[in-house]
Order: structure tokens, then C-alpha cells, then sequence
């Protein structure tokens, strides 16, 4: 029986190439992001339902305005452009690069990550 191919879904460990789309953007090989969908506080961020269904190879485009940055990835914000670098971009280019199940230790770890952040100003407390 040949392998089946896992898709984006809740509780799957997704690891991505995220890189901004714009004409001064220098880095053309993007950065890598590892996160488990859908575990936090506030349920599926728009940036996790662009991705949800989507396979390894998979890209997908998404185009944001900085002002609906922080609102569209949610309380991944954080995690994703502390250690890539980026910042509130108009577009992101996406390729996924792996989706394994997550184990139920990075689901804990996730979602209690998720509940709380460094000093970014969103309320959680965590600071």
C-alpha cells in the first residue's frame, strides 16, 4: 500500500520556508518555521487556515497589510519573526516543507507557550 501523504490538519507539527515577497528583499533563501497547528488560545489564526489542507511542496502566497499582521498570525507572531527576522511584511511566501504528527508532548509545550509571550503588548500577562 503506497504511503499517504499528510496534509495540514489540527494538532500536526508543520514546518514551513517562510520568506517576505518584495522587490528589496535580499534573502531569497527564506527562514525556517516549526510550529503545531492549531493549539492557540484563540482557536485558528487566518495565517493557520491559508494553510490548513496543504502538503510537503506545497506554496502558498499570502498577502497582508501591516496593520492586519499581528491579527493574522495570531500568537505566532512572536515565534515567527523573532528568530527569522520578519517584520509586519506585505507578503509572505510559504512552502511547506514537512508535516509530521506532533507528539503529545509538543502539544502541551505548544499550547502552553501559546498562552503567554514576551513583552509584546497583546494582553496575555506573560510578561
Amino acid at each position: 500500500m503506497p504511503e499517504q501523504t499528510q496534509t495540514i490538519e489540527n494538532l500536526m507539527k508543520v514546518t514551513l520556508n517562510i520568506k517576505t515577497v518584495e522587490p528589496s528583499d535580499a534573502d531569497h533563501s527564506g527562514a525556517p518555521f516549526v510550529f503545531i497547528y492549531g493549539v492557540g488560545p484563540s482557536g485558528i489564526t487566518p495565517f493557520e487556515k491559508a494553510l490548513h489542507g496543504k502538503g510537503v511542496g506545497e506554496r502558498i502566497r499570502l498577502d497582508v497589510t501591516p496593520s492586519a499582521f499581528c491579527e493574522t498570525v495570531g500568537h505566532l507572531e512572536l515565534p515567527l519573526c523573532k528568530p527569522s527576522g520578519i517584520m509586519t511584511p506585505v507578503s509572505l511566501q510559504v512552502t511547506v516543507i514537512d508535516v509530521v504528527k506532533a507528539q503529545d508532548r509538543e502539544v502541551v509545550k505548544a499550547m502552553a507557550a501559546g498562552g503567554s509571550c514576551s513583552d509584546c503588548g497583546c494582553g496575555c500577562g506573560g510578561h
